[in-house]
């Protein structure tokens, strides 16, 4: 490949997003332009499934042959990751489908969303997530990790990306070296891992020995500092050649194409700019970068990239490799969009119908402590929902459904009962920690009414320090379908498998 072939063809290391509704004659221009491997679509660019296929098949069109399909991508993790939640039920997060029914659940949900996903026109998957939820305060990860355990993790990533490849959907195992053990998200900031170098290889680096084991072809790289593995503080796993090129290529033997995590992410951001972090991650070994945003990031990148391979930073070899290594992902794997019509869109819908949904919430439902406060509960049931989430219908109006007297409580103690004479229930939703003025509000009601049984939405550790937590529940979801089966089971009205 000469020098004028690679320049002419960097664009392809690039994965961008695209703005608004509809493919307009700007975003058209700026994409020949670039012209990009491919392009990640967002729940902003399509307001139901018609509107995202139309964006698919557009791109395809525009970015790719028959020979060399286009990337089109998304986030679909299912549960509180997911761009199609807004128009279809999906499965809740990993840790409540891991909970509910091990790696065969896994792989098949898998599968199924995969084929969805293909209706749709999309061919490449953001998922699975291999983080270890080893930080209860971990902000961004959390019930996004099949678990605590590694093992667990192992098992169940292994098992969606043969689910995803049974389809023909490209999955990406993320976020390498591990994001689990972090306090701080890095959208927002630069988190670090300070965790040794042996822990990391018994636990964070265990999921993606896995991955690579059974096939898994991209991995994502996090923005996050790794002291143990790249003692530079200003060098990010996406930009560390010790951990791209050293560890995950060399050591751990993985053969595919390593994708950064978005790039207009704070941890990338803080370390310089778009183009010349874009420079650091192919020094490092990265293959493909990442956007979510149209502007300014690619363009910037894209001169940058131009800049160092005419300047000798970057070799022509090493651009040759991953366009490569990018070449055969597309050819090999990434499948073409079919005709869109009302009956395919039928079709992907009822692929996952909401009865099963039901039956995966309420088998991802554990007991963590239990003392005062029985289930089934008795009527009246009264209810306090701390950081009830909008969109969510309230439980109280799901029990009330079911046939029982429940009443909701609001933030301000006053209007509080003076006693109990059925249930207390308290629902907690977060991912990490609460605010100050929710867990104090939090902590009330339970002073007051100490046969509460408390509820944990997301985080099933966001109770453990409150010692007045007498009964305690897990549903590891806070979708419509797990509410409706906490609803459920709470009335001990479980489904039959």
């Amino acid at each position: 490949m000469t020098r004028d072939e690679i320049l002419d063809r960097l664009g392809e290391l690039m994965i961008v997003g695209v703005p608004g509704t509809s493919l307009d004659a700007e975003t058209e221009a700026t994409l020949r332009r670039i012209r990009p491997a491919g392009a990640i679509l967002f729940s902003e660019n399509y307001a139901d499934a018609a509107e995202a296929a139309r964006w698919t098949r557009s791109l395809h069109a525009l970015l790719g042959t028959p020979e060399l399909p286009a990337l089109l991508t998304v986030d679909e993790e299912g549960g509180i990751v997911s761009r199609l939640s807004h128009f279809w039920e999906v499965p809740p997060p990993a840790r409540a489908v891991a909970s509910s029914g091990g790696p065969p659940l896994v792989r098949d949900l898998a599968a199924r969303t995969g084929r969805r996903l293909l209706a749709l026109g999309f061919n490449l998957d953001f998922a699975p997530c291999l983080d270890i939820d080893s930080n209860p305060k971990n902000p961004v990860i959390g019930v996004r990790s099949f678990g605590e355990n590694p093992s667990q993790v192992t098992a169940c990533g292994r098992a969606a990306i043969e689910g995803f490849l049974s389809v023909g959907v490209i999955p990406v195992a993320k976020h390498f070296p591990g994001h689990g053990d972090t306090s701080l998200d890095s959208h927002v900031a630069l988190p670090r891992v300070e965790a040794d170098e042996r822990l990391l290889a018994r636990r964070e680096l265990k999921p993606f020995e896995g991955a690579i084991a059974c096939g898994v072809p991209m991995v994502m790289t996090g923005h996050m500092l790794v002291p143990a593995l790249e003692p530079d503080p200003n060098t990010t796993a996406t930009l560390s050649r010790a951990i791209v090129t050293g560890l995950l290529r060399e050591r751990m033997k993985f053969g595919g194409v390593i994708v950064t995590d978005a790039l207009e992410m704070a941890g990338a951001t803080s370390l310089g700019s778009y183009g010349e972090v874009a420079v650091r991650a192919l020094e490092a070994g990265v293959d493909l970068l990442l956007y979510s945003k149209l502007s300014p990031g690619p363009e910037e990148a894209l001169a940058a990239l131009r800049e160092a391979v005419v300047g000798g930073r970057l070799s022509e070899a090493r651009i040759a490799e991953s366009l490569e290594r990018l070449r055969l992902l597309r050819a090999g794997s990434a499948a073409q969009a079919g005709t869109w019509s009302a009956e395919l869109e039928r079709q992907a819908r009822d692929l996952i119908p909401g009865e099963e949904l039901a039956r995966i919430c309420e088998g991802a439902i554990r007991v963590i402590k239990q003392g005062a406060g029985g289930i089934p509960l008795k009527s009246p049931i009264e209810v306090l929902e701390i950081n009830h989430p909008e969109g969510r219908e309230p439980i109280a109006q799901l029990l009330r459904v079911l046939g029982v007297d429940a009443r909701e409580h609001q933030a301000s103690p006053g209007g509080w009962p003076a006693r109990v004479t059925g249930s207390a229930l308290m629902t907690v939703a977060a991912r990490a920690d609460l605010s100050d003025d929710h867990a104090a509000l939090a902590q009330e009601w339970l002073r007051r009414f100490p046969e509460t049984v408390t509820v944990a939405l997301l985080n099933p550790h966001v109770c453990d320090e409150w010692s007045d937590v007498r009964t305690l529940l897990a549903t590891f979801g806070n979708s419509p379908a797990a509410r409706r089966a906490l609803a459920r089971r709470l009335l001990g009205r479980v489904t039959a498998a």
